[in-house]
Order: C-alpha cells, then structure tokens, then sequence
C-alpha cells in the first residue's frame, strides 16, 4: 500500500467513526443548553432543584463512561483479532456491572432522594421549597437510569466494533424526543397537564426507554458478527477472564471518577471568591463545551482505531498512527483554539442579561481556554486514545490524578482563598496542570510502553 493510500484509508476511517459522534455529541450539548432554557419558565427554585437531580445523574455517567470505556479497549481489540466470542463475554460483563451500578445509585434516588438535594444545598437555611421539588424530580429520574444504562452499553460496544452511524442516530433522536416532550409536558401544552419538574423527569424516562428499545432491535437485525451477541457466551466467562478485565477498566474508572470530583471541586474553590464568579466558570464551562465535543469525537475514534489495530497485531500501524494523531490533535487544538477566542465576544451576549462585569470576565475566561485548546486536545488524544487503547490505563489514572490532585486542586484553593487575584488569573495558573500532565502523557506516549496487545496470552506483547 502506498503513502497516499495508506493516508486515505487512515482519514476515511477516521471521518467513518470520528462524525457520528461529534453531531450527535454536539447536538446532546446544544439540546442540553435548551433544556436548561425549558426549566427556567418554572422558575430559580426549580431550576436549582433539577440542576442539583442533573448532577446527581452526571456522577452516574461519569462512572459508567469510565466502566464502559474500559472494557470498550478489549472490543476494540478483539473486533480487530476477530474474537467475536470474546466480544461477547465483555458485553455481558460490562452490561451487567453497569445494571449493578444503575441499581445503586436507583436505590438511593428511592430510599435517600431528601439528603441527595440536602448534600447539594448546605445553606444554613436551606430552600424547603428546592428540596420538595428536587424530591419530585429524583424520585422520578431514577426510573431512567436502567434504560440508560443499556443504551448507553450497546452505544459503546458498537463504536468500538466501527458501527457508530445507527447508535449516534438513536442518540440524536432521543435528544431530540427529550427536548420535545420537556415542551409539552413542564408547562403542559397540546391539552397535557402542566407536571412541572415531574415532566421533565417523565421526558428523560420516556427517551431513554425509547433509544434502550430502538438500540436493542438494532443488535438483533444487525448483520454484523461483532454484534452478534450469544447468550452461551455467559457460560464460557471464567473467573481468569474477568480479572483481566476488571483489573483494566477499573482504574478508567476511577480516572473518570476523580475528573468529575475534580471538576466539581473546583466550582467550590472559585465559590469562595463570590458567586458571580461561581456564574462565570459555570457560563463558560457550558459554553467550553460546545467546542469540546470535537475532542471528545476524535480521542473516541483514536482509542478505537488504535485498538483495532492492536487487536489485529499491527504494532507497527498503530505506532504510526498514534503519531499522527498526536499532530492532529495538536492542529486541531490550535484550529479550535482561535474559532473559540474570536467568537467569544460573539457568543456571550446571547445568553440572557447578564451584568456587563459577567460578560467581561465570562470572555476572558474563554479567550483563556482557547490559548490552552492545544495543549488540553493533545492530552485527551494521549490518554483517552493512545494510553487507554493499550490497555496502560494505570499510568493514566496517575498521570490526571497527579497533575490535576497534586496541582490543579490546590492551586485553585490557595489562590481563590489566600490572594486577591481576579478569577481569570486564577484560571491561568490553574491551568498549569495540564501542562504538567502533558509533560507525563506525552513521555508515555513516545515511550512506546502503552503498545500492547491485550488478546494474546502473555499481554505483554510489544515493540
């Protein structure tokens, strides 16, 4: 195969898996911005009580997406060794730990729903009112986690087997069906009553189940033998097999886990300095994540390509292609980096009236995430595809655990509490941990040491 060749194929796959998932990610951030919108009619009280039962429902995606993203590297490698039988030993696997988590995190959305708002609402006199709704809506969102859960399951057994078109599709039209039952049923509209924030939990329970239904009948009338899942596979799941699993997609977990921590910790360091700046970071990081969804796309189809190829024993194709995804992440970073900085001032009066001074700082914070695009496209694109795809998914953990634990956390504290720089400076030497975590990853990913492929037996396959 010449240069050129092998140029196309590369880019052909790429665009293949890499655009489903931006659209369909894009449009989840446009449609979840809407969604916020469609609540404020009922006003603030709501508004926190659903965002505070939203949160809750994050902490459950931020998990499982971890789960499901580590055993997503053994489908991706067994897809390109051909070990359909395999790929179906891990759906299980990962179908099931994922049900066992939904069913946790059910129960207390049942048994705990009060103390899950009151631990979101700490005030020294907490908004009974926020509280009775936020009740509402948890007790009726939990319903939703199981439907979730197999969507969310089949969705990522199929990206990693190359078939994203019919999953993104399904997601787009559950977003979109979510949004439309949000208009119809919060404030009642077309002769339904009025349920308020009960409506917006029924909208979420009702398009989950939907994209859970059309997501299994897309498994059943596929013609694909990846997806061809045999419920004999269950009986042939060893105990040796699932160790090897588990002691892989475990510390994805906690990687995923401990970002989401993270990024939560950092809203309370910057609540110290006041709440307009709590209204800053929050705008900006909505708005931030309009832009994000191309990373998301391209570290999701990096970490499949990779896979695939390890799968197949082409360590040779797989360190070249890493390579070039390094570059094109760092293109693409920068590519992204001057739409956001030269459309912000653009894009923040559109959200609502907000004071002059928010509208400033909420700018400048932006024109700061564009200046560190590269850098954060580069990192995502080295532990998300390249670290992950060979299952070295331990140095990955230490490597965000580090830089963003050992120096993003505390720099926001100390800075936001000890001096009186204004928030955007804050920002700028927070943001010094993706630097450092850059200096660890990219060392890594030169280094070869991820190169692995995890079907063969001993996994210690490499160049």
């Amino acid at each position: 195969m010449t240069t050129k060749q092998k140029n196309k194929h590369f880019y052909s796959v790429l665009i293949k898996i890499a655009v489903p998932i931006f659209f369909s990610q894009l449009l989840g951030s446009l449609l979840g911005i809407i969604d916020t919108f469609m609540v404020t009619e009922l006003g603030d009280d709501a508004l926190t009580a659903v965002g505070i039962g939203s949160q809750f429902l994050f902490l459950l995606n931020i998990i499982q997406f971890g789960l499901f993203s580590g055993f997503g590297i053994f489908i991706a490698q067994y897809y390109g060794s051909k070990a359909y039988d395999n790929i179906s030993k891990v759906f299980f696997l990962m179908l099931s730990s994922g049900l066992v988590i939904a069913l946790f995190f059910f129960g207390f959305t049942q048994l705990f729903p009060a103390q899950i708002i009151k631990l979101f609402n700490l005030n020294e006199t907490p908004n009974q009112n926020v509280i009775d709704l936020g009740v509402q809506y948890i007790s009726f969102i939990g319903f939703s986690f199981f439907s979730m859960t197999i969507a969310f399951s089949i969705s990522m057994l199929s990206r990693n087997v190359q078939k994203v078109l019919m999953p993104s599709i399904f997601q787009i039209f559950g977003v979109l069906l979510n949004t439309a039952l949000n208009y119809v049923l919060i404030g009642g509209r077309f002769g339904f009553p009025a349920l308020g924030v009960k409506g917006a939990a029924i909208a979420t329970i009702i398009s989950f189940t939907v994209v859970a239904l059309l997501s299994i009948s897309y498994l059943f009338l596929s013609r694909e033998s990846a997806l061809k899942i045999h419920l004999s596979s269950i009986k042939r799941i060893t105990f040796k097999f699932s160790k090897k699993l588990y002691r892989t997609a475990l510390p994805v977990v906690l990687n995923e886990s401990f970002w989401g921590l993270g990024m939560t910790v950092y809203l309370i360091a910057y609540g110290l300095i006041g709440e307009k700046a709590v209204g800053s970071i929050y705008l900006s990081n909505q708005i931030n994540s309009l832009f994000w969804v191309a990373t998301i796309a391209v570290a999701n189809a990096s970490a499949i390509m990779l896979g695939n190829k390890l799968g197949e024993n082409e360590l040779e194709t797989a360190k070249e292609w890493e390579k070039r995804f390094r570059k094109l992440g760092f293109v693409f970073g920068i590519a992204l980096g001057t739409i956001l900085f030269t459309l912000a001032p653009i894009i923040v009066p559109l959200f609502g009236n907000l004071t002059d001074e928010v509208k400033d700082m909420v700018i400048i914070i932006l024109r700061i995430f564009a200046v560190y695009a590269p850098i954060k496209f580069l990192n995502a694109i080295i532990i998300v595809g390249s670290l992950r795809s060979g299952g070295d998914t331990k140095y990955a953990l230490f490597s965000e655990v580090t830089a963003l634990w050992g120096l993003g956390v505390p720099l926001a504290f100390i800075l936001s509490y000890f001096s009186n720089l204004p928030l955007y400076m804050i920002i700028v030497f927070v943001n010094f941990e993706e630097i450092f975590k850059l200096f660890l990853v990219y060392r890594r990913s030169a280094s070869g040491k991820w190169i692995k492929n995890l079907t063969l037996d001993p996994l210690n396959t490499k160049i």
